[in-house]
């Protein structure tokens, strides 16, 4: 009669306990990680002091994605689009690019001592690429 060892053997198994310390270091790994990244997200506006007005109020929507910004450096008018400086000429060819899939508001954002004829230029390229809805950036009085 043969006996079956396969059947009767034991086997010795310990349990590895959990190991914390790659645990932690993978969650310190992702915190610096995503704190890098939200970082280098931020919408890196030029700062400029914006005009404040009594009639001003806060849209209940969420403001539209393309913004013109105008300050004034070294005596001369930068334009920004996207937060990158660009010329009025390269401004006009990237609104007619963006004219059809985009629908909706420009927001122009310029220091109080902007003059009129630099918004008029805005304007009117804004204008020319289809846009007819210009917004002005305030701060509530």
């Amino acid at each position: 009669m043969r006996i079956n060892t396969m059947a009767r053997r034991k086997f010795n198994r310990t349990e590895e306990p959990f190991q914390m310390a790659p645990m932690i270091d993978m969650v310190f790994l992702l915190l610096v990680f995503f704190m890098t990244v939200s970082t280098l997200a931020k919408d890196a506006r030029p700062e400029l002091d914006l005009p404040r007005s009594a009639t001003a109020t806060i849209p209940e929507t969420a403001p539209p994605k393309h913004i013109i910004t105008v300050k004034q450096e070294q005596g001369d008018y930068a334009y920004f689009w996207s937060n990158q400086q660009i010329s009025l000429d390269e401004l006009g060819q990237r609104m007619l690019g963006i004219r059809a899939s985009h629908s909706g508001q420009i927001v122009l954002r310029g220091e109080p001592a902007m003059p009129w004829e630099i918004c008029r230029g805005l304007i009117s390229v804004c204008r020319a690429a289809g846009f007819s809805d210009v917004v002005f950036a305030t701060f509530e009085e």
